[in-house]
């Protein structure tokens, strides 16, 4: 579910609209996933603040970080073990996937990690995808100021990933996202935040098993289910034989 959005102002980017986006959440208890560019220390520092974890990708963008974290993944004198591992695997659609994940401590063995806000552990995830004969194998790398539990942080990230599947492809597939065409303004602010809002409302109603885009022509068509996603109760037409 998209529970808010801020605009990313002209000649900025991601970096400065996340703090602002954060201050519009409450992340207590929540564990808080971001993308390689959110991977900033203030970002980190406000995610605790406000009483969440975070778990952040790490990739060449901080690349004194993500070395430490490869020499500590990697060390040949003394072999660094992972505190805990975690391993599933899934089948479909003529592929199979391998999701590994380990998570170790973070002590100081990573670059300046006192700058990171409570940084507790960091994480090797390896994802690998066998189609035919081929196989092909992605590592990634992440920082996290939850205990090194493996199986959490790779729920964390697949949970991430999801959002490109559950969310971004809805929206760009289901609803027209990419081809919108409104620019002036805040019409393109204020018309994703509708598109938003009706995703959610889909997936919030239970009362048909359907998919999304069933859904929304059920909804186009039928005053009654659509009052029902907007949570009016109406009453059935009768015709009256008095």
């Amino acid at each position: 579910m998209a529970l808010g959005q801020t605009a990313t102002a002209e000649k900025s980017n991601e970096i400065t609209a996340i703090p602002e986006l954060l201050r519009t959440l409450d992340v207590k208890d929540c564990i808080v996933t971001i993308d390689a560019m959110g991977t900033q220390t203030a970002i980190a520092h406000q995610i605790r603040a406000g009483h969440g974890n975070y778990v952040l990708c790490v990739k060449d963008n901080h690349p004194k970080l993500l070395e430490s974290i490869l020499l500590a993944h990697a060390r040949i004198d003394a072999p660094l073990v992972a505190v805990s591992t975690s391993e599933t695997r899934s089948r479909g659609h003529g592929r199979e996937e391998v999701r590994r994940c380990q998570a170790f401590e973070a002590g100081n063995r990573l670059y300046k990690a006192e700058q990171w806000r409570d940084l507790r552990s960091f994480a090797v995830v390896e994802r690998s995808r066998t189609i035919g004969d081929r196989t092909t194998v992605e590592r990634r790398h992440y920082i996290s100021s939850l205990a090194p539990d493996a199986e959490k942080i790779a729920h964390a990230v697949r949970s991430h990933w999801e959002v490109e599947n559950r969310l971004h492809w809805c929206l760009d597939v289901q609803f027209g996202d990419d081809y919108a065409r409104g620019r002036s303004g805040h019409v393109a602010h204020n018309l994703a935040l509708v598109r938003h809002i009706a995703l959610n409302l889909l997936r919030l109603n239970t009362s048909r098993k359907a998919s999304i885009k069933t859904k929304r022509l059920l909804a186009s068509t039928s005053d009654q289910y659509r009052a029902e996603l907007l949570g009016f109760a109406m009453e059935d037409n009768k015709d009256d034989d008095d």
